[in-house]
């Protein structure tokens, strides 16, 4: 019989547009060494096959606290015994890293013998300390530069592993679907130079505008994209500076929240750009540029931090628009360059980044954790 392995996560339910949810949804559905149950709400449409699911009670309210959820996660562990692996999934916090290793003490002075992996989703808020965080008797990282971050900090090596998050290849769309995009958001034939970021957290937003007169002087034709999706409360001010700054170019700047078809509108663009200079509360690397490796669309990434993973990519320094618009110029009027980023991207998605990959890495860890029992 397979071993057990319970992933402690937020509640793996739609809207599938967090990089953590997605993640264990991802991972759970492939394993093969063993059996994961995720915790979700009941009523919930069922993930593939094997994956079971530790019922959460009925779906929260719309504006339920994210503390009234996570009471309930953690009571599910109160009956977790049977499992004799716990595999937390969340970005660190010292009140839910505190609340999981008070519940992992407390079932092992009840006699619970089990193991505990523990993936940092995301970057903590702060280096700082932080050995107070990770609890795992292993831990996972989704980058080696999260892990120098951890080794300077003083997290033991030997507990440390390296790996990335995995997404499931987007369906190609189809002509009639990118047409239908560039029609929806008005993008005509022009070349699409596209930015999937936040405007309220990294300077990535601020970077691209900063880039935006120099593109469009030399190529007048292309339209900017900006396609963030509202997350806190700073998005509608964020927003209006954005669009103020780029006031001049309104008529070749497009600003869309939430996308129906994202892989529609990532196959309409020649290009994305991504100089994120902060990735908290993301993935150290966001799905959507795994998603991008895959449907074949060339990448402008941020150096000096976890994305530099992806080495299917143009990079250039953080905050620095002048080289971002050399760069997407560059790429604008080098179709060999591009088609080499097209490939090599592939490649890499496949190498690195399918569930499939990634499931192998983790069933490696389980196996080694249940063998020293």
């Amino acid at each position: 019989m397979k071993p057990r392995v319970l992933f402690i996560s937020k509640p793996i339910t739609p809207p599938w547009n967090d990089g953590s949810k997605n993640l264990v949804r991802d991972l759970a559905s492939h394993l093969s060494f063993a059996s994961p149950t995720v915790m979700s709400f009941r009523g919930v449409p069922l993930l593939e096959s094997p994956v079971s699911i530790a019922d959460l009670g009925d779906p929260p309210e719309k504006h339920a606290s994210h503390l009234s959820i996570q009471w309930r996660v953690m009571g599910c562990l109160v009956k977790a015994r049977a499992f004799p692996l716990w595999h937390f999934v969340f970005a660190p916090n010292l009140a839910s890293s505190v609340a999981s290793l008070c519940a992992v003490k407390s079932q092992r002075l009840l006699g619970w013998s089990g193991k505990v992996v523990q993936t940092v989703a995301s970057a903590p808020k702060t280096f700082r300390s932080v050995q107070r965080l990770l609890f795992g008797d292993q831990i996972i990282v989704l980058s080696e530069w999260m892990r120098h971050r951890f080794m300077s900090a003083g997290v033991d090596p030997q507990r440390m592993h390296v790996i990335p998050p995995c997404a499931v290849a987007p369906p190609p769309p189809s002509e009639a679907e990118i047409q239908a995009v560039r029609s929806l958001y008005q993008l005509e034939n022009a070349p699409v130079i596209l930015y999937p970021g936040d405007y309220e957290v990294s300077r990535g937003a601020i970077t691209v505008a900063q880039a935006v007169p120099h593109i469009l002087r030399a190529i007048p034709e292309a339209r900017i994209v900006f396609a963030c999706r509202p997350k806190t409360t700073a998005y509608p001010q964020a927003l209006q500076r954005i669009q103020t700054l780029l006031e001049p170019w309104k008529q070749q700047v497009r600003y869309i929240g939430n996308i129906p078809n994202m892989a529609a509108l990532q196959k309409a663009a020649c290009m994305i750009v991504f100089p994120v200079d902060d990735l908290y509360g993301k993935v150290d690397l966001p799905l959507v540029l795994l998603e991008a490796l895959a449907l074949g669309t060339p990448l402008i990434l941020a150096k000096e931090g976890p994305l530099e993973t992806i080495d299917a990519a143009r990079f250039v320094a953080p905050r620095n628009p002048e080289a971002l618009s050399k760069e997407v110029l560059f790429l604008c009027n080098n179709q060999s360059e591009r088609q080499a980023l097209i490939e090599q991207g592939r490649e890499l998605y496949t190498s690195s980044f399918t569930p499939e990959v990634v499931a192998q890495k983790h069933d490696q860890i389980y196996a080694a954790l249940i063998k020293a029992e």
